[in-house]
């Protein structure tokens, strides 16, 4: 079939069908790179990653090893402080843990690093024993033991005679008394305290069968 000016019609056509195909592809590549370049827009990240990542926070399990006591701030009256682990102490006396102790009233002294945590309650674990003047105590030989988080006083426990094994003590209390960063933590026998017998704290295992203990900080 021709026009009114002998162009056939079909041609025609067939030139805007061709045309039309050339306009469809190029649309389809522009769409294509830009579905595939979205970190290439300005203002837009190069990356489908956050920027930042929030640190997960986890309730405190830290075990403090009980030599580990600070020696310029930590002393005692009469004797102390030391860390006692010598290889006869089982055979000769019965004593199953090497142990941190100092006589009549003083302190020792630990610092912690804590990181981000959570949990609204705080227990702080230790096994004790008075140290008054050896292995075998009368029973009137207890000694009362403050415990001071960051320059706070907690409750006062009355602990038992030196025996060489000691027994289990806990001190429950805010989470808030503990912060970010380095923390202090005392065991203290008062000057004006009833029974003012020293301390022993237990650490490394030295018997057959028995395991090490620490004092055991966490939050609940």
């Amino acid at each position: 079939m021709w026009n009114a000016s002998g162009t056939s019609v079909e041609r025609q056509w067939n030139k805007i069908g061709a045309l039309a195909g050339v306009v469809s592809a190029i649309v389809a590549i522009v769409g294509i790179t830009v579905a595939m370049m979205p970190g290439l827009r300005p203002g837009q990240p190069t990356t489908s990653e956050p920027s930042s990542t929030a640190v997960a926070k986890e309730r405190l399990q830290i075990k403090i090893t009980p030599s580990s006591y600070d020696v310029s701030r930590s002393s005692w009256n009469l004797y102390g402080p030391f860390y006692e682990a010598k290889n006869d102490l089982y055979s000769r006396y019965g004593v199953t843990h090497a142990h941190s102790y100092g006589q009549s009233t003083g302190r020792f002294v630990y610092y912690v690093d804590i990181g981000s945590f959570e949990g609204a309650r705080a227990e702080l674990k230790a096994r004790l024993s008075a140290d008054a003047v050896g292995y075998s105590d009368p029973d009137n030989k207890y000694s009362d033991i403050t415990l001071t988080v960051n320059d706070t006083p907690l409750s006062v426990r009355r602990v038992m005679p030196d025996d060489g094994r000691g027994g289990y003590y806990t001190w429950q209390f805010d989470a808030k008394l503990l912060r970010h960063g380095q923390n202090t933590i005392e065991f203290i026998v008062e000057q004006n305290a009833q029974f003012p017998n020293g301390l022993c704290i237990y650490g490394d295992a030295i018997a057959p069968g028995y395991t090490d203990e620490w004092i055991a900080l966490r939050t609940e």
